[in-house]
């Protein structure tokens, strides 16, 4: 279809790539601000860097993840999740009830606003993140109140087995840059901060917990399915309290900033995105944004002597910066497949950030376990205006035996 991206390869060694596909959401909107776009589809890359399959979708979408069905699970920008067959065909809907009042064709959730991630932890039981909002300690003119990001996991037929909020749990009075990006503003919550900002959250296969990446605390949270706080990787500057008794020694490079998409590798290690936004933690002033670093990070956790180290990092300038969403995956050859989703520049090619928008572009990057380079391509629209290009989320990959079932 001529509105699909047009993918450019600028470098490609297929026989070092895996057979499979890299499921890709992308989009003409800005991830999870604009309300509606004129193109919206989930895509599937092969091995030799063409999309092979595509389904389209009339709202914005985040996150896509294989779910232990073998159907995908897909979140949408505006409070809905939706499951998938390999055929493109709608299997099931959720939506918050809050937020559609007229109803959907679905299962309604009563819970605020699920939002950025799915993922299924065990059969028919699904995790996600909603809201929270409260008044602020010490309201101003400008702001009045805080969203706080709730853990929320649901059965199916809609029932909502565990929220508890991430205010009660976590140092509420740590600052942060970003929290007064109007996020939560241009979704109808006016003069309401972006306290936390969870965009992912993951089960860990080992203990049944909660990892949570919470964009505007900088950090990684381990929680229990109680709300009980396990640890916290992340810069350790401005925690306190119990807070700061949960965080892990970090040993490796500098910490994430603003960092996305956690994952487990085959060996066990986490991974993620490091956006580098800001970099640095209040009260230092943000860096310049010419001088930003985006990188693919991965940390071996010892619980026991509350410790993380630095395993694997991708980027610098090596990578494009990437100052949100975007997402890294690994693939069974130890390969990581890293989408810089987020860029924004204006017509010139100076970085920007929103507020303002920018033109929004697409790189890829697949690195061999050495740092090979074995797949470099882009996705742009040399003719696109201001807060239109391309954008997506993160990467999912699927082996060879389900990629052959789309259709």
């Amino acid at each position: 279809m001529t509105d699909l991206p047009e993918i450019e390869i600028l470098e490609i060694d297929p026989a070092r790539r895996d057979d499979g596909v890299i499921l890709l959401t992308v989009g003409r909107n800005t991830r999870s601000i604009n309300k509606t776009s004129d193109m919206e589809a989930i895509i599937a890359i092969d091995r030799a860097g063409e999309i092979v399959w595509h389904r389209r979708f009339g709202f914005g979408l985040m996150d896509c993840r294989l779910s232990l069905q073998e159907t995908l699970l897909v979140m949408g920008a505006d409070g809905r999740a939706a499951e998938i067959g390999f055929d493109g065909r709608l299997l099931r809907q959720w939506y918050c009830a809050p937020r559609f009042p007229g109803g959907l064709d679905g299962t309604p959730l009563a819970t605020e606003k699920i939002h950025h991630t799915i993922c299924e932890i065990e059969h028919d039981r699904y995790l996600s993140l909603s809201i929270e909002q409260r008044p602020l300690p010490d309201p101003d003119a400008d702001w009045t109140h805080f969203i706080a990001d709730t853990v929320v996991v649901f059965a199916g037929d809609g029932t909502i087995t565990t929220e508890f909020c991430l205010a009660d749990v976590l140092d509420g009075s740590r600052k942060s840059h970003g929290d007064a990006m109007p996020y939560w503003p241009s979704q109808g919550w006016p003069k309401t901060r972006d306290r936390t900002h969870g965009n992912c959250a993951i089960a860990d296969p080992r203990d049944g917990c909660v990892l949570l990446s919470l964009r505007h605390q900088d950090c990684v949270a381990k929680l229990s399915l109680e709300g009980e706080l396990v640890w916290i990787l992340g810069d350790p500057r401005g925690w306190e309290g119990n807070c700061r008794d949960r965080l892990l020694a970090l040993e490796g490079g500098r910490p994430f900033y603003h960092q996305h998409d956690l994952s487990f590798t085959a060996g066990g290690d986490l991974m993620l995105f490091d956006n580098g936004t800001a970099g640095v933690i209040p009260p230092a002033p943000e860096q310049p944004i010419e001088e930003r670093e985006s990188f693919g990070l991965a940390y071996s956790i010892d619980e026991r002597g509350m410790a993380a180290r630095e395993t694997w990092r991708y980027g610098g300038r090596d990578l494009p910066y990437s100052h949100y969403v975007s997402g890294v995956c690994e693939t069974p050859s130890g390969n990581r497949f890293l989408a810089c989703t987020g860029l924004c520049h204006t017509p010139a090619g100076a970085r920007v950030e929103f507020p303002p928008q920018g033109i929004g572009s697409i790189v890829l990057k697949e690195v061999a376990p050495g740092n090979e380079v074995v797949f470099h391509a882009r996705i742009r629209d040399a003719k696109a205006a201001t807060d239109r290009g391309w954008n997506g989320f993160r990467p999912e990959y699927l082996p060879p035996e389900f990629a052959r079932r789309l259709r």
